[in-house]
């Protein structure tokens, strides 16, 4: 494990869970986006977000996607959400498709999945460069936390220029950067395999404290559930999945 990992434990994470819908059904609302403000009201001040945008197996028509996720892709890119990374969640592969098609279209950055338990594999969608896309591997491969320093002495480029990739990333949305003191530095870290000590979780209207001590998708679990417990280790995960089961 990297310092900058070890590091990462501590790391504040805010998980935002839009249970968008529900059924294999057409989901044909005209105030779709209301229900993501809703639960994701804009706000710059908290901290590294990740939004998660769950729509099941329903199938959102055109209109419905254009506002869940052009909408909310934009407002992470203009940084109204501040440090924000959004990810969407579908069961429904056309609708994946669709949500990919725009999200390559319209330049916003999110990351796409199949269901929360896939999160940890999600593909990066969007407004990806190749550089971009290097980045982000050599992010996920040295296990999804990184400083600016590291990265350099890893690949070989000055430590400018490695920051600047790695800015670029998180002022798209495709890592989440923790404010660090030299001379470790800032910490970025990739949505999808962040470790925790202490994430607030927030599912519906109900703000909750969790310790998932893991990845995201296990306080977006948690959060689910509506449980206030700590997850310490493996086997205190499996056994809490085994009891909501």
């Amino acid at each position: 494990m990297s310092d900058a990992t070890r590091l990462a434990d501590a790391v504040q994470l805010k998980v935002s869970y839009v249970y968008a819908a529900t059924g294999p059904s057409i989901w044909d609302d005209p105030f779709a986006d209301e229900v993501v403000r809703r639960f994701m009201p804009l706000e710059r001040k908290h901290k590294p977000m990740v939004g998660v945008i769950d729509l099941h197996a329903v199938r959102p028509t055109p209109g419905v996607l254009q506002r869940v996720v052009v909408g909310p892709g934009e407002d992470v890119k203009a940084g109204k959400y501040g440090n924000c990374s959004l990810i969407f969640c579908s069961q429904d592969e056309d609708t994946r498709s669709v949500i990919c098609d725009i999200a390559e279209s319209q330049n916003v950055a999110m990351f796409l999945c199949s269901t929360f338990e896939d999160i940890g594999c999600a593909e990066p969608v969007g407004d990806l460069t190749s550089r971009d896309s290097e980045t982000l591997e050599f992010v996920i491969e040295a296990g999804g936390t990184v400083s600016a320093s590291g990265f350099a002495d890893q690949v070989g480029i000055e430590r400018t220029a490695a920051g600047n990739r790695l800015v670029s990333l998180q002022k798209k949305g495709y890592v989440l950067r923790a404010k660090r003191p030299h001379p470790v530095g800032d910490l970025f870290i990739d949505p999808r395999s962040l470790t925790t000590s202490n994430s607030e979780a927030e599912i519906g209207r109900v703000h909750r404290e969790v310790s998932p001590n893991r990845v995201t998708r296990e306080a977006i679990e948690a959060a689910r559930r509506g449980e206030v417990e700590e997850i310490g280790s493996s086997a205190d995960l499996i056994d809490a999945l085994n009891r909501d089961e």
